[in-house]
């Protein structure tokens, strides 16, 4: 009997602990909502004061006075630097309707952050992918600094077909494989400098499975390593299987050390029949596999039309970061090829 009582009570307790952290949560979500389109309202007045009294001096004052007024009532939160961050809220977001969506599903330090992207699209990329993998504001930043856009497939696209995909993602929770796959892939952090082989690669990867999960995006999960099949009495394996949630399907990964080859394709396509017939199960899309190579043969993969292929990528890989300039050089020049390409 005192058995079910005390199970009983805890019972309760957890009843009233759910309750209030969702009623907190939902208090936070409001603050921060009010907060946000406070900031907006603020931005909008600025911007037209200073628009109506169209003086560069008035312009460059308005800031330095207001701040001091206001961090005298209110305290810091109206610093000059974000009062100047209120004004870019305002133009970034004509539309306060937009923001309104926004600032329900993101915090204000996230919302700063974007509003400093210059270019839309990537802008709204960046949006999605906090609202959809509930980035914290320090991964993000961390994204950012990765290049993660540059490096992520749907920058090659054509416009209306990043535009496609952002609002599937926005609206139906559906993440493409464009949105999910990287080039190159950063594995600097697995210590690997020198001359190593695939096993070393395979096991430090695994060494730091947590950490190259990150890099490979949050709904990767683990399955197997060396994964053996059996075709015609002959023993194959995949060096790394995983399981994406987002795309529903199994992604099988291979690892070379070497230039890409066209026979790594074939290679790649029986693994994915095999897993296609064997291992797919129902309500799952058909398994991708991703071809991790430390370099890429341009004209190889054109022949093939790996670029245009659904379910075989091709990336490069990294252990050794180039300096940021370079590789900042390096992703726009291979952005830029991928445009010229789609307009021929």
């Amino acid at each position: 009997m005192m058995q079910e009582v005390s199970q009983h009570e805890d019972a309760l307790v957890q009843s009233i602990i759910s309750l209030i952290d969702s009623t907190r949560q939902r208090v936070a979500t409001t603050i921060n909502s009010e907060l946000t389109l406070l900031y907006w309202q603020i931005g909008k007045q600025i911007n037209e004061d200073i628009l109506k009294n169209a003086r560069a001096d008035y312009g460059k004052n308005i800031f330095a006075q207001l701040s001091e007024k206001l961090t005298e009532q209110y305290g810091s939160g109206f610093n000059k630097r974000n009062l100047q961050s209120f004004v870019k809220l305002n133009a970034v977001y004509q539309d306060v309707t937009i923001l309104h969506t926004v600032c329900t599903k993101l915090t204000w330090s996230h919302i700063r952050e974007i509003i400093y992207i210059e270019e839309p699209l990537k802008r709204e990329f960046y949006t999605q992918m906090c609202i959809h993998e509930r980035w914290s504001v320090r991964f993000f930043k961390d994204r950012m600094n990765s290049m993660l856009f540059e490096r992520t497939a749907i920058s090659k696209m054509p416009e209306e077909t990043i535009i496609k995909d952002l609002e599937i993602l926005k609206t139906e929770k559906k993440i493409s494989p464009d949105l999910t796959f990287r080039d190159p892939y950063l594995l600097d952090f697995l210590g690997l400098h020198n001359s190593f082989s695939e096993k070393d690669l395979e096991s430090s990867i695994l060494s730091n499975l947590q950490i190259f999960l990150t890099e490979m995006g949050n709904e990767f999960a683990f399955l197997a390593r060396q994964k053996r099949i059996i075709i015609d009495n002959e023993d194959f394996y995949i060096d790394l299987l995983f399981y994406h949630r987002g795309l529903k399907c199994l992604v099988a990964i291979d690892l070379k050390l070497d230039k890409f080859s066209a026979a790594y394709k074939g290679q790649m396509e029986l693994y994915l029949r095999w897993l296609e017939r064997n291992e797919k199960r129902e309500g799952e899309n058909k398994p991708i596999g991703l071809i991790l190579c430390s370099e890429k043969s341009k004209e190889q993969i054109n022949y093939l039309m790996l670029d245009q292929d659904e379910q075989i990528k091709v990336a490069e890989y990294m252990t050794v970061l180039p300096d940021r300039k370079i590789l900042e050089e390096k992703l726009h020049l291979a952005i830029e090829l991928a445009q010229n390409a789609i307009k021929q």
